[in-house]
């Protein structure tokens, strides 16, 4: 744990006298285990602490679903947690075998109060997190294809690297980024052989969002 965001900088020292007095609950979760459901209301706070999990978010209108794959410490749907709207707004599953350790907000709000550190470490996280967020609504639409495409992406997942697996028709995703789908057919096919996806009818795997256009 100690090599988790939210405690970077503790001690071992530290961390033993935190788990002394915070009821921290570990499980673990074997593959394929739905450790969150989307829309599921955010009662605890979900700290990913080791193993492969699939993080995977559906659209309002359920036209499109965008799964990533996350093999680090995280914390679980962070703005989340407190606020107006307490909900996931992703779902978490596990891809094999997975540890977690989930505090309820009281625990959780004990640590902000006492622990500087670990009060930086989770304002620095929503920070991080706000200001991707804000980027994306003021990132100016691209006229070239592929990065249109590639912002599109980007702009839904977590994380600005690795596998993302994108479910949507070719008309759908043709109207999301406004271009044809003649033109869409084109730019997933020109990706594919660069390398860099594979499609089928309705499923787009990007082997690392990294690697795309910017």
């Amino acid at each position: 744990m100690l090599r988790h965001p939210l405690f970077i900088g503790f001690s071992r020292l530290d961390f033993l006298d935190i788990v002394g007095v915070t009821p921290f609950d570990f499980k673990t979760y074997a593959q394929g285990h739905h450790i969150v459901r989307q829309y599921d209301p955010c009662e605890k706070v979900c700290l990913l602490l080791s193993g492969l999990v699939s993080i995977e978010c559906e659209d309002p209108t359920r036209t499109f679903r965008l799964s990533e794959e996350i093999d680090c410490s995280a914390v679980l749907n962070p703005s989340r947690i407190f606020g107006l709207h307490t909900h996931y707004t992703h779902g978490c599953v596990a891809k094999g075998k997975v540890m977690v350790a989930w505090l309820d907000k009281v625990a959780f709000s004990h640590l902000l109060a006492t622990y500087p550190a670990f009060r930086i470490n989770f304002l620095n996280y929503l920070s991080s997190y706000i200001q991707n967020v804000e980027a994306a609504i003021w990132d100016p639409r691209k006229e070239d294809a592929a990065t249109r495409f590639a912002a599109f992406v980007r702009h839904r997942c977590l994380r600005p690297i690795g596998k993302k697996v994108l479910h949507i028709k070719m008309e759908d995703l043709a109207t999301e980024i406004g271009l044809t789908r003649l033109r869409v057919s084109h730019m997933l096919a020109q990706l594919k052989a660069q390398g860099l996806l594979t499609y089928t009818r309705g499923i787009i795997s990007i082997y690392a969002i990294e690697h795309l256009p910017l």
